[in-house]
């Protein structure tokens, strides 16, 4: 597929590309590539041949990259590109049906990875789950109702009140290891609040929701890939971007949840004493604590943490004019789409090993490797967040009598390092 529609371009221009892959690659290597011969491709370049056949211009193209093709063309350049020129490009691309073209071209040959459909992530609302109480009051017995509404609300702050597809099919599998009825019902009210809240404002949205969640009746038993700690490491040096790369390294040397990851704040991850908190002390809730190795320590801090503070400081204001929380954002450790994130590194699995597998499989990792190292599975357990708060309760008093502090000590001695 061509990178330019040169049927729009002038000859000025078409000569442009033709000088730009000869000073980038050789006159011969140039003419081997686009099927003429030396001779004819100087005659091109020296305008002593008026037209030059389309087919030879799609071939040069493709020899160079959209940049270099940005700057010949239009003489622009991606050192220059803020958010103010990217709202500018989207206004010029809806009056100039030209540009338009040219730019829905490259966006799909060089983004195709990232651009998805509209958007199927559905926040949700106080609003919607006093909908959803008040049809559970009306529709169902006393019991199911109290069930159903209890299941839904520990789900949804389970899952930040945030769905996607995605999440929503690791968080059943997670939920699954802890129990096959929990899974179950935890399935049914899921089901419900998307069928009888979610469907009526967004129909397209809660058709891929209802999609994704899969009662275990009825589904077969997943199998996690089983990874190797060098295979591990490859896929996270080769994802490329930043925030993507901090969250993979996360999730594969603690082993938690995806949504626990994506969802830390700043104030959850002291790094001082490489301690990382989930969730609150309650009656009804511990909060999980797990660790991580100090050069991780040092590869946030040092490159990680500036890059996530200038991604902070220059979409800021942009976000601020979309109505965004922009304290809750700010403070948030990720503050990316996770849609991006996610494709990032999936990019990178296919380059390692030529396949995907899920994101929720390095918590099976993690636990898998920590095992094989001798230490106990109920420490293992402690450590991702598997017991509820009276087991944890049980465990520290009678059977680990651990602290903090021992706990951090096993961790480092044992626990996955990708750095």
């Amino acid at each position: 597929m061509a990178k330019v529609n040169v049927e729009k371009l002038d000859e000025q221009k078409k000569i442009a590309i033709l000088k730009k892959a000869i000073d980038k690659l050789g006159l011969s290597y140039v003419s081997r590539q686009i099927g003429v011969d030396r001779s004819t491709l100087n005659r091109y370049v020296n305008g002593k041949i008026k037209k030059i056949p389309n087919e030879v211009i799609e071939k040069a193209s493709d020899l160079l990259t959209v940049e270099e093709l940005n700057d010949i063309l239009y003489g622009l350049k991606s050192t220059d590109v803020d958010p103010t020129t990217a709202i500018s490009v989207i206004v010029k691309a809806k009056t100039d049906e030209s540009f338009r073209n040219f730019f829905l071209t490259l966006l799909w040959q060089e983004l195709g990875e990232y651009i998805k459909e509209p958007s199927n992530t559905y926040v949700v609302s106080d609003d919607d789950i006093k909908l959803f109480e008040k049809i559970m009051k009306t529709q169902r017995a006393k019991k199911t109702a109290y069930m159903r509404t209890n299941s839904l609300k520990r789900a949804l702050a389970e899952l930040n009140y945030e769905l996607t597809p995605t999440r929503l099919k690791e968080y059943m599998l997670d939920v699954l290891q802890e129990s096959k009825g929990r899974a179950e019902n935890v399935g049914k009210a899921l089901k419900l609040f998307i069928k009888e809240v979610i469907k009526p404002k967004n129909p397209r949205i809660a058709r891929e929701l209802y999609d994704a969640v899969k009662i275990p009746k009825y589904e077969r038993e997943y199998t996690p890939i089983n990874l190797e700690l060098e295979t591990v490491k490859q896929i996270f040096n080769a994802i490329e971007g930043l925030g993507a790369k901090a969250y993979f390294l996360i999730l594969a040397e603690t082993g938690l949840r995806t949504g626990e990851v994506f969802s830390l704040r700043l104030d959850q991850v002291d790094l001082e004493n490489r301690v990382i908190r989930i969730g609150k002390v309650t009656k009804t809730k511990r909060a999980y604590v797990t660790f991580i190795h100090q050069p991780t320590v040092e590869w946030l801090k040092e490159t990680y943490l500036p890059y996530r503070e200038r991604f902070v400081r220059r979409y800021a204001n942009s976000l601020k004019a979309l109505n965004v929380n922009i304290e809750q954002w700010e403070a948030k450790l990720f503050p990316f789409d996770e849609d991006d994130i996610r494709t990032e590194i999936k990019i990178a699995m296919r380059k390692v090993i030529g396949r995907e597998f899920r994101l929720y499989d390095l918590r099976s990792f993690f636990a898998s490797y920590m095992l094989k190292q001798g230490v106990s599975p109920l420490v293992v357990n402690v450590l991702q967040g598997r017991t509820p708060p009276q087991q944890f309760q049980i465990l520290q008093e009678r059977y680990l009598n651990l602290s903090e502090k021992e706990l951090q000590e096993i961790y480092d001695k044992h626990a996955p390092r990708l750095l």
